[in-house]
This record gives structure tokens, sequence and C-alpha cells, in this order.
């Protein structure tokens, strides 16, 4: 079987082993409903194992020599054990009695092993790559391989009672072992076939096999017949999901039932008697789920999914349900067929959290109503002598810095918090959901700005990414708060902003999100937001530094005082008066003076005129 994650039940259903994606091995007792052991083998993470099978504990237990007895010994012993393949080529066959690796098989071939199959005579055939090569548990070594085609072997099966073998990729090809060729070729599957299940019905009747493929949702059942030349599917099987694994069971009158676990995590049972082909696929009978009832609502529960099924008889089918960590085996008897079974059992989760809650050594102390707890301000309080009550004192000195503070909470008396500046640089650097939610998630238009005003310089282009990435490209809500944010930082670190050479890339996301959520709104909304963008980007001033100004406890007035600043006023009214007519005269003054030189300038002019005037008449 190779799959993701490979399991199995061992033939007799008392063992169910897992094989996880990092190569570990686990192994649960169905019977007893318990974890039994967890391996993990030598250089698991350079070459994991990647198909189990389980070992017959009866395969090998015929008479033989003694000179072979010691030989055997490790192979034949009873007890349950299982064969792992590698990636590096080698079997591995693991003892469930000794909770160790009995034997290592090396095929130095560097081919990785994808599934296996095992007969009654301790030979196992694996495939690998194009090859299938066999394998003698016994001598522990590799006798024999040949290749199939071009086709990678994903699946394998050993035919019981014949010398044939069946391989599977996207086709299923029946071989001779001994002559090692090809008898017959199956031809349904879209998908590679992961697992092969044998069916024999009655004895001395046909017999059959049934495939199921990786991204397939239907089990296909082909007849092994010599007689019979059709190469399709005689019955098949509809599921509602990918099949991971399947248990047959056949009843004394002939009827075959078939359980299929699938991926969704449910069971799907069916009955049907082979008996030549049939015209339409079937559907199940019954369907097997476990739910887990969560207590608030009766119509809300949560499915528990089931990892695997096997038959313990013709009524009863043991499952094992929980998650990959926690598994729970149990006995269902089927008595009527329903379309639905639906069980209801406890979330293996929750029981283990309890379960680690009662075993836990943390004792929880038992504190009383006289306990005194101590803080920075009780600490320095002396011994009193009156009986303590359990509740803290606050010195009269504490209460008194208290009453002098401005903005205070009228709920809790807690001074408030105008930003979150502190805690969003916190946030910042180590990178905290919780922290980043709880500053950025806050509407209060004066603790945004405060806090970006407040803001180290070099954390406003982190704080820009974040809001490109979680808030302004998400829904309305989470998209309103990250462009309130991104608003104040253009408004007040625009200038930061501006020197970053990478400033498209920083905003570029954010602006073709805005344009998109813009696109339907009017031209002139849009100029009504660059305008108001404009005009509190031009109205912001510098901070002034705000004194509180407290009014005087005390305030003096003296009569004679105020007669003395009288009479000083009157005096600075008359001299002043005084300064303001001597302006008055030198503007006068200088007036004069100016015409007197317009006019002696004008008398000038006269006289040199005369003057051109005589000279022309003696000419």
């Amino acid at each position: 079987m190779a799959a993701e994650m490979a399991t199995e039940f061992s033939e007799d259903g008392k063992y169910f082993a897992q094989l996880s994606t990092d190569g570990k091995l686990k192994v649960w007792d169905t019977v007893a409903n318990s974890f039994e052991q967890e391996f993990t083998p030598d250089f698991h993470l350079t070459s994991p194992c990647t198909c189990l099978h389980f070992i017959n504990s009866q395969s090998g237990s015929k008479d033989v020599s003694p000179k072979k007895k010691k030989r055997r010994e490790s192979i034949s012993e009873p007890g349950a054990k299982i064969v792992l393949g590698t990636t590096s080529g080698s079997l591995l066959v693991y003892s469930i009695a000794k909770a160790n690796v009995e034997c290592s098989i090396n095929s130095n071939l560097s081919q990785g092993i994808t599934c296996i199959s095992i007969d009654e005579a301790n030979k196992a055939y694996t495939g690998a790559d194009q090859d299938v090569l066999v394998w003698n548990l016994t001598k522990r070594s590799m006798s024999s391989k040949w290749k199939t085609g071009n086709e990678k072997v994903t699946s394998i099966l050993n035919v019981p009672g014949t010398k044939n073998l069946l391989t599977a990729s996207k086709t299923i090809k029946l071989w001779s072992i001994d002559k090692k060729e090809l008898l017959k070729t199956f031809t349904g599957h879209s998908s590679n076939v992961v697992f092969l299940k044998y069916i024999c019905p009655r004895e001395n009747s046909d017999s059959y096999f049934i495939s199921g493929a990786k991204d397939d949702r239907i089990l296909n059942c082909w007849t092994l017949s010599n007689t019979s030349t059709d190469k399709n599917a005689v019955t098949s099987f509809l599921m509602e999901d990918i099949v991971q694994n399947i248990s047959i069971n056949t009843s004394s009158d002939g009827t075959t039932s078939l359980a299929a676990s699938v991926r969704s995590g449910v069971v799907h049972i069916y009955q049907h008697t082979l008996n030549g082909k049939c015209g339409k696929p079937l559907k199940p009978k019954t369907t097997l789920q476990v739910v887990s009832d969560t207590g608030q609502n009766k119509s809300l529960v949560v499915p528990i999914k089931i990892f695997g099924s096997i038959f313990r008889d013709d009524n009863t089918l043991c499952i094992g349900h929980g998650t990959e960590i926690i598994i729970t085996f149990e006995n269902i008897t089927i008595t009527t067929y329903q379309k639905l079974h639906c069980l209801v059992r406890k979330d293996p989760r929750r029981v283990q959290s309890a379960n680690e809650n009662e075993v836990t050594k943390i004792k929880t102390p038992i504190v009383g109503n006289d306990v005194l707890y101590v803080t920075p301000q009780t600490s320095a309080v002396g011994a009193s002598k009156r009986k303590n009550d359990g509740q803290q004192e606050v010195p009269m000195e504490k209460r008194l810095e208290n009453l002098t503070l401005n903005k205070l909470d009228s709920a809790s008396g807690v001074p408030k918090g105008d930003n979150v500046a502190q805690l969003l640089v916190q946030g910042l650097h180590s990178k905290d959901k919780k922290i980043l939610n709880q500053v950025l998630l806050k509407r209060d238009d004066n603790i945004i700005r405060n806090t970006v005003r407040r803001l180290p310089i070099t954390v406003v282009v982190p704080l820009v990414e974040e809001l490109n990435t979680k808030y302004l490209k998400g829904k309305t809500n989470l998209c309103q708060i990250g462009a309130l944010w991104l608003r104040h930082i253009l408004q007040i670190h625009s200038g930061i902003l501006i020197s970053n050479p990478s400033l498209g890339e920083l905003l570029g996301s954010s602006l073709m999100g805005i344009e998109n959520r813009l696109s339907l709104l009017t031209p002139l909304n849009r100029l009504k937001g660059r305008i108001n963008l404009l005009s509190s980007q031009i109205s912001t001033t510098p901070e002034s530094n705000e004194v509180d100004e407290e009014e005087a406890l005390l305030v003096f007035d003296d009569k004679d005082s105020d007669s003395e600043v009288e009479n000083l006023e009157m005096d600075a009214h008359s001299e002043s008066e005084n300064e303001w007519e001597e302006s008055e005269n030198e503007e006068e003054v200088e007036e004069n003076h100016k015409e007197n030189n317009v006019n002696s300038s004008s008398e000038e002019d006269d006289d040199e005129d005369e003057e051109m005037s005589d000279d022309d008449d003696s000419s």
C-alpha cells in the first residue's frame, strides 16, 4: 500500500499500524484500545519508510529440517511482524513482541520501494520504479527481479493459491511468477492504483480482486477467472471522496460486505453478491460517521475522522477514530442498514486536556481575606496598629499626586492615555499580531493623531507596510481604519515619506486599491477628498507647548498704590502729547524747505533761457 500516510490492520484485526509522513511507525492494540509502540528507524530522515505490510504469524510454521530451524527461527517464531520498505531500497522486518527490528535486507539498488505483498512461503514481492523485486525473507536476500513496463509500480498483490502476481500503476497487469510473463491487462482507472484486495466469495468459485486509485472516487472489482476475456471491471462501488483503505468480509451464503474508509473521515458499507457483471455502480447501504457535541447548539457538531475499519464478523465492524496522535478503537454492531449512522463521541482533544489538568502537580494556594498585597505604594507604609482588613491602603502622598492630574477617567479615576505610540513601536518590532490589532483597530481620531505624531522616524515605513498588507487590502471596516491611519501619517510625516527613494513601491499598491474603491464615485467627490487633504496639510502648525494656567491663590490690593499709578499714567500721557506736537512742527519745517528748493531751481532755469536768447540775437 503506497500512500502519503500508510495504514493497515493485521490479518486478525488485533493490531493497527500507521506510518506517518516523517517515517515513524506507530502501532495500536485494537482489542485493548491502547497505544502500544512507536518506532523511529535509523536514518528515518535520509531514507524514510514508504510502505508497510503485516506478516501472517502462521507463515512458515510448517515442519522444517533441524539444519534450517535456527536460520528460520527469527522469521517463523510466533507474533505479529511488520515488513517496512524504505526509499533506499531495503526491507526492515519489525517485531511487535520485541519492539525492535529483527533483520534488515538490502537490495544493493538505489530504487525506492513503493509497495509490498507477501505469500505463505515467506516470499515478499515489492515494486521499485518499473521493476518487481522478489525477496526471500528466510535467507534474507533478494532472489530475482523483472521489469513490468514503462510505468512506475504503485501497488502489488500476490494471488493466493496460484503462482500469479498482480502489479498496478494506472493499468493493472497479471503476471506469471515462474515464467515472468504477462498474462492479462485490466484497464479502468484514471490515476495510479494505491491498493489491491483479493476476494474469494466461496470455495471452488471464481475469485476476484478490488482496486482503488489515488484520485478516483470509485472502487473497481475485477474477475480472475481464466475463462473470462473481459478486461473491464465487473462491478464498481461509488464513493463520495477518495478511498484510503478497505476491509472485506465474506459470509457463508456468499454475500460480500465491503467497508471503505474515505478521506473525509466516514466509512461506507456495501453489500453485494459477486456473480457476474453488474450494470451500474453500487451505492453504499449505510454510512458511519463519528461527531462530537460542542454543547453550544444542538445542531452544531464537530466531525471526528475515522482512520480505518475492519470486520470482526458479519455484523460487527471495528473502527478507529480520533486524531493522528490519539486514535480510539471500538466495535460497532450493525443490525439495521439505514442511510446514515451518526455516532456521538467525546472530542479526543478535549479529553486529553482534561486528563492533563487532572494529573498536574501544580496547586493553587488558598488565599484568605486577611492577606496584604505588597505593591510599590503599600511597601513604603509602616506597620499599623490597626487590624488589617485585607484591602490596599494608598499613602496620602500618592493621593495628593493623583489630585494634580489634569486628565482623569471619570469611571475608574485612572489617567487617560492620549496615545499608544510606545505600544505600537513594541508591536512593530516584535511583529505581535495581538498587540498590533489592539493598537491599529482604534477609531479615535485624536488618539491616532497623537500616536502618529510621537512615533520614531524608523518605524514609519514598517507601519505603512503593515497597513498595506493587512488593512488597506482587507474588508470595508479594516480598509476604513487603515485609511484613517494612512491619512494622519501623510499629514504628519510627509517629509519623511517624500525623502524615501522607494516611495512608489511603498504606496503603489495602496494608491491602486484606493483608486479602485473610488472608481464608482463622482469626480466631485474625488476633488473634495483632495482639497480636504490639502487644507488639513496647510492648516497644520507646530505643536505649541501648552502651559497650565492656574488661578492665583492670593491677590493683594493696596489703595495708595492705585493713586500713584494714576499720577504716573497722567505724566506719561502729557509727555506723549508734547512729543506728538514736536513731531508735527518738524514736519512743517521740512515741507517749507522743500518748497524753497523748488522755487530756486525754477529761477535758475529762467536765467539760462534768457542767456540763450541773447546769444541768438547777437549772432
